[in-house]
């Protein structure tokens, strides 16, 4: 009787493929890396690799034209949208206290409801 090999997982998951301009475009997960490949004929060559998932898809989406590329100067990063929000928390308060300062130069006190 002869001794079996022990299976191989398999690692290797294609997430995506593509017709491209005569060429395949290949989006795939291989043992924690993503990468994009161009298959021309039997050759295959890897145009992108990261362990970053989020990343990789984006830029998968670019390289098929579903989405366009993002500058840096127009990413929107969480500390930017944060920044964003902080701001106009500060317009709205600014708008307030003008508001309520007009009040005061009308004529009426600054008082709230329950100190009257």
């Amino acid at each position: 009787m002869a001794q079996q090999q022990p299976q191989q997982a398999i690692h290797k998951f294609v997430l995506g493929n593509k017709e491209l301009e005569g060429k395949t475009a290949e989006f795939q997960y291989d043992k924690g890396w993503y990468s994009i490949t161009d298959i021309v004929g039997e050759e295959r060559n890897v145009i992108y690799k990261s362990r970053n998932a989020q990343e990789a898809y984006m830029k998968w989406n670019v390289y098929i034209g579903r989405k366009k590329e993002r500058t840096a100067s127009g990413r929107n990063s969480d500390a930017e949208h944060g920044n964003r929000a902080y701001d106009a928390r500060d317009r709205r308060n600014r708008d307030s206290r003008e508001k309520r300062d007009m009040t005061d130069r009308r004529g009426n006190n600054n008082r709230g409801r329950h100190e009257r």
